[in-house]
């Protein structure tokens, strides 16, 4: 068995040594063959691919449109060619609710870059292997790849779209108003509003329409309900009046007593829902003649003196006493700078617009209705709420004087004047220090009293003015005789005169 194994080793060692050579040179033959073949093959493909350098390759689109084989400017044709009338007639379907509007994209100015968007479109898988690139050129369109068209428009055109959109569907929300005539209360119902959210009205918008454009655009929105700040329910709760308080005015000018009236016109059916605020200078409003208001005397500094809107403190000051019967107190309140005749010191409210303001709170849980009326110059304010809620209790004010500050009398010496000659050209006005109380009555009885605050009125010297003394009587000069040891008799300064029709320092009204 061994002698057989032996004699074919030597057998197949004597073939294929003989033929090793051979063998090498034919598997080199081979390799060079190949190598030759795949250098062709890439030369081949390289070649075909730097054809393709200046060409967009196959299966790129923008919006749809095939440019893959063209060069730049070919691209460039077919799309202005094939998008701008496509997209001037491309329109968006909005419904909001009920309604169905258009939106044409030529109303917005849409606007595309085409240079960049070629340029874009030309260099895409420029960057890749050659075997890669050539895989581009030979997929015959089968792999696609989209380029955006980075469509844009004119955003303030869009947001005046949505605006006009947004003022067709929108309802306003109404109050409930509230009417009352003796002990008779009609109220009319509120209606609820709609609304749509604008900011996301805008942001549903603008995806829409940066979406391919040849698909259908609809954008759906729903409406908004709006609940309006007064509703009937809560105005079916008032049912009589918890405070009230008249003022007269019968001595005023004409032009006080217009402002008063033109004043309390503004104020009249003013409605104060639960924890809300009124504001006097905000309800009210600037005091000027291109608002009806007129000239009278008012307070500036410690002077009375003309200005617009004079009698307006005497309204602030009927206000805050009817406010104060209802036991409605004030966020902010003044006193004037000095005594009114209207009011008792520590008794009156005074405002300036645009500086001092006269202030208060519903603090009850249901609304309050504030009626203003005037009538043979009797000025009236009725605050109307929830009897209940008083809780059987009854308001009222008291002042005390603290204090009684005298005017002094002041003579100055006018060269201008006559000698001798006095005229009292201020007739001073008395000052005070007061306290203001808060009586709470119940079943007629007091049952409590409370400071409301300590106010100071300045006081205003009496001017008289007089001409210059000669130093020696004129000879012949007519005298009274006087008796040893007296003085001659001067003139008495005028009684001061303390107006009632004023208001508050630092603007005249």
């Amino acid at each position: 068995m061994n002698q057989d194994n032996e004699r074919r080793g030597k057998v197949l060692k004597k073939v294929f040594g003989n033929n090793k050579k051979k063998i090498i040179m034919l598997v080199c033959t081979i390799l060079v063959i190949i190598s030759a073949l795949f250098t062709g093959y890439f030369l081949s493909i390289n070649k075909i691919v730097k054809e393709w350098n200046n060409k967009i390759y196959l299966g790129v689109e923008v919006q749809g449109v095939n440019i893959g084989g063209m060069t730049k400017e070919e691209a460039r044709e077919k799309l202005a060619q094939d998008l701008q009338g496509e997209i001037n007639d491309k329109k968006a379907i909005v419904k909001i609710g009920k309604s169905e509007f258009e939106l044409l994209y030529s109303e917005i100015s849409p606007v595309y870059d085409l240079d960049n968007v070629v340029n874009e479109a030309l260099n895409f898988g420029k960057n890749d292997s050659v075997l890669k690139k050539y895989s581009y050129i030979k997929n015959n369109g089968n792999d696609k790849h989209e380029i955006d068209l980075n469509l844009s428009y004119d955003e303030e055109k869009l947001k005046s779209y949505e605006e006009k959109i947004k003022n067709e569907v929108e309802e306003k929300p109404k109050d409930a108003t509230l009417s009352i005539d003796g002990n008779s209360f009609q109220v009319v119902n509120d209606v609820v509003g709609k609304s749509i959210n604008i900011d996301e009205f805008h942001k549903k918008l603008k995806e829409a329409i940066s979406s391919d454009i040849n698909e259908d655009v609809v954008v759906s929105i729903d409406l908004e309900s709006v609940q309006p700040k007064i509703k009937s329910k809560d105005l079916s709760k008032i049912n009589g009046i918890i405070g009230s308080y008249s003022s007269n005015y019968g001595t005023s000018s004409e032009g006080r007593s217009a402002n008063i009236e033109l004043a309390t016109k503004s104020i009249n059916g003013t409605i104060l829902m639960p924890g809300e605020a009124f504001s006097f200078n905000e309800v009210v409003g600037p005091r000027t003649v291109k608002r009806g208001y007129k000239e009278a005397a008012t307070y500036v500094g410690n002077k009375v003196e003309p200005g617009i809107g004079g009698g307006i403190c005497q309204v602030s000051t009927s206000l805050y006493r009817a406010a104060m019967h209802a036991n409605i107190r004030s966020l902010e309140r003044r006193n004037h700078s000095m005594s009114v005749g209207y009011a008792k010191p520590g008794l009156d409210a005074t405002v300036s617009y645009g500086d001092i303001d006269y202030k208060f709170k519903n603090t009850y849980g249901s609304p309050i209705y504030i009626q203003g009326s005037t009538y043979n110059k009797v000025m009236t304010y009725n605050i109307y709420g929830d009897v209940a809620s008083l809780g059987g209790k009854t308001y009222d004010m008291e002042n005390e004087i603290i204090q009684t500050i005298e005017p002094t009398v002041k003579v100055v010496e006018d060269p201008t004047l006559p000698e001798g000659k006095e005229v009292t050209e201020n007739g001073g006005m008395t000052g005070y220090k007061a306290n203001s109380y808060q009586l709470t009555y119940e079943n007629g009885t007091q049952v409590n009293k409370e400071l409301i605050s300590t106010d100071y009125y300045t006081s205003v010297d009496i001017i008289v003015k007089k001409g210059p003394q000669p130093l020696i009587p004129p000879a012949g000069a007519d005298q009274q005789p006087v008796a040893p040891g007296q003085t001659p008799p001067t003139t008495p300064p005028a009684a001061p005169q303390v107006p009632g029709d004023v208001v508050t320092p630092p603007v005249a009204q």
